[in-house]
């Protein structure tokens, strides 16, 4: 059923299912074998603008919605799931600057994402709180004009690859859920 897509996000389709087909088909079994991340895959995506669907035009991107990276995301999820988490994560990760960053911060980390050179990694689950946002139990500390973050992640997506994460701390226990703010993280 293409009636309801529009030119660009039937565009997007076909370039994801091409890279799927091309790409990810032909090394699927040996990355699970191997347990590797799939850079030549991640980077083939790259070249292919996959990562530039959700980043705004004015940073580089095709500007495209949810829907667009959703049609991505199916596509590559039918040749290989591991590798279209890890795609899909990098959105995950960078969604928080593209709807709340500021104009500075977008336009440092935006960029970079579009064209594929940095993936993003989105930082929220804990031992003992899962992906459950009321438990995260890491803080943010204001000292001086920076904050110190206080806490361990794990089971991050992309975690030991990704150079920009989006890490969920809690900033004002008192306000439950909604003391609890994004901050962008950079790898090292």
């Amino acid at each position: 059923m293409d009636y309801f897509l529009t030119e660009q996000q039937q565009m997007i389709r076909e370039t994801a299912r091409q890279v799927a087909r091309e790409k990810i088909v032909p090394v699927r079994a040996e990355l699970d074998e191997k347990e590797e991340f799939p850079w030549e895959v991640i980077k083939a995506c790259a070249a292919a603008d996959l990562f530039a669907i959700w980043v705004p035009e004015a940073y580089g991107g095709l500007g495209g919605g949810i829907l667009d990276l959703s049609i991505c995301v199916e596509e590559l999820s039918r040749a290989c799931a591991g590798v279209a988490v890890s795609y899909a994560a990098s959105a995950l990760g960078t969604i928080p600057i593209v709807m709340f960053g500021s104009e500075e911060q977008k336009a440092k980390y935006l960029p970079d994402v579009a064209a594929g050179r940095k993936l993003g990694a989105f930082a929220l689950t804990e031992a003992g709180a899962g992906s459950d946002a009321a438990g995260v139990q890491t803080t943010a500390r204001l000292d001086g004009d920076h904050y110190v973050l206080n806490g361990t992640k794990q089971w991050i997506t992309n975690g030991g690859e990704a150079e920009t994460y989006t890490v969920i701390a809690v900033t004002d226990r008192s306000r439950g859920t909604r003391g609890a703010s994004a901050f962008i993280v950079e790898k090292g």
